[in-house]
Protein backbone atom coordinates (compact mmCIF):
# COMPACT_ATOMS: atom_id res chain seq x y z
CA UNK A 1 0.00 0.00 0.00
CA UNK A 2 1.15 3.37 -1.23
CA UNK A 3 1.15 6.39 1.09
CA UNK A 4 0.36 9.97 -0.04
CA UNK A 5 2.84 11.94 -1.69
CA UNK A 6 3.85 14.78 0.48
CA UNK A 7 3.20 18.43 -0.79
CA UNK A 8 6.23 20.10 -1.67
CA UNK A 9 6.58 23.96 0.70
CA UNK A 10 7.44 26.94 -1.27
CA UNK A 11 10.28 28.73 0.74
CA UNK A 12 9.39 32.47 -0.04
CA UNK A 13 12.58 34.78 0.50
CA UNK A 14 11.28 37.91 2.26
CA UNK A 15 13.03 40.99 0.34
CA UNK A 16 13.83 43.72 2.71
CA UNK A 17 12.01 47.31 1.48
CA UNK A 18 13.65 50.54 0.98
CA UNK A 19 11.99 52.60 3.89
CA UNK A 20 9.87 56.09 2.49
CA UNK A 21 9.25 57.25 6.23
CA UNK A 22 12.45 58.30 7.88
CA UNK A 23 12.72 59.84 11.59
CA UNK A 24 13.35 63.42 11.95
CA UNK A 25 16.69 64.78 13.33
CA UNK A 26 15.05 68.13 14.89
CA UNK A 27 12.03 66.51 16.45
CA UNK A 28 13.13 62.83 16.46
CA UNK A 29 9.69 61.37 15.43
CA UNK A 30 9.57 59.17 12.47
CA UNK A 31 7.80 61.85 10.48
CA UNK A 32 10.34 62.29 7.85
CA UNK A 33 9.16 62.10 3.90
CA UNK A 34 11.52 62.45 0.45
CA UNK A 35 9.31 63.85 -2.58
CA UNK A 36 11.21 64.34 -6.10
CA UNK A 37 10.37 67.00 -8.42
CA UNK A 38 11.86 67.71 -11.86
CA UNK A 39 14.80 70.32 -11.71
CA UNK A 40 15.40 72.59 -14.48
CA UNK A 41 19.30 71.49 -14.53
CA UNK A 42 19.37 68.50 -16.53
CA UNK A 43 20.69 65.41 -14.86
CA UNK A 44 19.71 66.49 -11.56
CA UNK A 45 16.57 66.68 -9.17
CA UNK A 46 14.39 68.92 -7.08
CA UNK A 47 14.26 67.02 -3.39
CA UNK A 48 12.27 68.22 -0.76
CA UNK A 49 12.07 67.02 2.86
CA UNK A 50 9.53 67.79 4.98
CA UNK A 51 8.12 66.44 8.95
CA UNK A 52 5.09 65.86 9.45
CA UNK A 53 5.42 66.95 13.13
CA UNK A 54 7.89 69.83 13.43
CA UNK A 55 6.79 71.35 9.97
CA UNK A 56 10.70 71.61 8.92
CA UNK A 57 11.55 72.02 5.49
CA UNK A 58 14.40 71.68 3.32
CA UNK A 59 15.48 71.55 -0.48
CA UNK A 60 18.19 70.43 -2.36
CA UNK A 61 19.03 69.53 -5.56
CA UNK A 62 20.46 65.80 -6.33
CA UNK A 63 21.80 63.33 -9.21
CA UNK A 64 18.72 61.35 -11.00
CA UNK A 65 20.06 58.20 -9.28
CA UNK A 66 19.62 58.98 -5.82
CA UNK A 67 16.65 57.39 -4.07
CA UNK A 68 14.90 58.14 -0.86
CA UNK A 69 17.50 56.46 1.45
CA UNK A 70 20.19 58.81 -0.25
CA UNK A 71 19.00 62.23 0.32
CA UNK A 72 18.30 61.30 3.62
CA UNK A 73 21.80 60.54 4.63
CA UNK A 74 22.71 63.39 2.81
CA UNK A 75 20.47 65.59 4.26
CA UNK A 76 21.21 64.05 7.84
CA UNK A 77 25.07 64.64 7.75
CA UNK A 78 24.65 68.35 6.78
CA UNK A 79 21.89 69.13 9.03
CA UNK A 80 24.40 67.49 11.82
CA UNK A 81 27.62 69.29 10.61
CA UNK A 82 25.60 72.46 10.66
CA UNK A 83 26.05 73.17 7.12
CA UNK A 84 22.16 73.83 6.29
CA UNK A 85 19.63 75.78 8.14
CA UNK A 86 16.45 74.68 7.69
CA UNK A 87 13.35 76.54 7.18
CA UNK A 88 10.43 75.73 9.64
CA UNK A 89 6.66 76.32 8.13
CA UNK A 90 3.50 77.18 9.51
CA UNK A 91 0.36 75.58 7.73
CA UNK A 92 -2.64 77.67 8.04
CA UNK A 93 -5.94 76.41 7.13
CA UNK A 94 -7.49 77.47 3.96
CA UNK A 95 -10.48 79.36 5.68
CA UNK A 96 -8.47 81.30 8.26
CA UNK A 97 -6.05 82.77 6.19
CA UNK A 98 -8.75 83.64 2.86
CA UNK A 99 -10.67 85.56 6.13
CA UNK A 100 -8.16 87.61 7.55
CA UNK A 101 -7.32 89.23 4.44
CA UNK A 102 -10.47 89.86 3.47
CA UNK A 103 -12.05 91.95 6.50
CA UNK A 104 -12.94 95.22 5.24
CA UNK A 105 -12.77 97.71 8.98
CA UNK A 106 -15.69 100.85 8.48
CA UNK A 107 -15.58 103.83 10.54
CA UNK A 108 -19.34 104.28 11.95
CA UNK A 109 -20.14 108.09 13.41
Amino acid sequence: MGRRRKKYKRVVKKIPKIPSIFQCPHCSSRSLSVKFEKSEIPGYKLAIITCGNCKLYYEMQVPELYENVDVYAKFLDQYESSEIKPEFKQLQASGEAGEEGSRVYSEES
